[in-house]
């Protein structure tokens, strides 16, 4: 089975757009900004496209809240237990905050949907949507600000505004409001064929992205990033979900991908503006995302076997 798995044709044409992205940059077949106008295309036309025919389609269940509300449980002790180890790493504030913020935040969209795709097929796209906007980009629109305040000695600070005029976070509110109407099936199709574009021009853009600077004294503290964020968390909320006798619905497993997702590439970004340890969070994406390819199949196996 595992091994079907990692030769799955989903799967495999995540690792080609990745592998496609990454030597075009290399290779210099196209040039380095290709990336950043198929990064505003997603973000401005496709993903939102994506989110409204989602949610269109989405019925609210326990299922679907009690995923959210888990995500930001999940949030608050990926930070608990990332502060604690960060403390016995006697990391200094800067790169403590850091720690933290690569250790906590995953990339739910950009890596997220291709991977829910692959594994769990296109209806977990509409759940995955939810969680990324709902219990992803909305804890870190609003947590981030007092981590990073914390490794930078400033004043916290949280942009409501940048928050609520993110493309995708509107595209979401609207698109709950036009689900109370009919559409006509020909307006939905087009949304769902620009949303198509999503998966394949973000997994390409994310290759395209990827450098791999790994400083080499940063080599344990990005161990323990990604030990906590893909391995550790995953593996005790799915130990407790098993405990629990919880049956694994599709919007279980969503959730199970979702919080195993290598370290957010906006939290480096965020990191990297507020001139904290730029080296530790943009090797934590770089490594992360390239482990992805046996945590993530790893996850999933024990989450169908187990």
């Amino acid at each position: 089975m595992f091994e079907s798995l990692l030769l799955s044709k989903n799967l495999f044409e995540v690792i080609l757009f990745f592998s496609l992205g990454y030597f075009s940059r290399k290779t210099k077949f196209l040039p380095e900004e290709t990336s950043d106008y198929l990064v505003k295309f997603i973000i401005n036309i496709a993903f939102p496209a994506l989110v409204i025919y989602n949610i269109y389609y989405l019925h609210i269940t326990k299922n679907l809240l009690f995923i959210i509300i888990s995500g930001w449980f999940v949030i608050f002790f990926s930070i608990f237990i990332s502060y604690f180890i960060g403390k016995l790493l006697k990391l200094n504030k800067p790169s403590l905050a850091t720690f933290i913020m690569m250790s906590t935040f995953g990339n739910t969209s950009f890596v997220g949907f291709p991977y829910l795709k692959a594994f769990l097929g296109e209806e977990s796209l509409k759940y995955g949507v939810v969680f990324d906007q709902l219990a992803s980009f909305l804890p870190v629109s609003l947590l981030s600000g007092f981590i990073l305040a914390y490794g930078s000695g400033k004043k916290a600070n949280i942009d409501i505004k940048k928050v609520i005029t993110f493309p995708p976070f509107i595209a979401l509110i609207f698109g709950f409001l036009v689900a109370q109407f009919p559409v006509p099936k020909f307006i939905l199709n087009s949304l769902k064929d620009i949303g198509d574009t999503v998966i394949p021009l973000a997994i390409f853009s994310v290759g395209m992205n990827l450098k791999l600077s790994f400083a080499l004294f940063e080599k344990r503290n990005v161990f323990f990033i990604l030990l906590i964020k893909m391995i550790f968390v995953p593996l005790l909320v799915l130990t407790v979900l098993k405990i629990s006798g919880i049956n694994l619905s599709i919007q279980l497993k969503t959730f199970m991908l979702e919080i195993s997702m290598p370290p957010m590439v906006l939290a480096s970004i965020l990191v990297i503006n507020e001139k904290l340890n730029k080296d530790m969070a943009v090797s934590a994406v770089g490594i992360g995302i390239i482990i992805s390819f046996i945590t993530l199949p790893f996850i999933y196996y024990l989450m169908e076997s187990i």
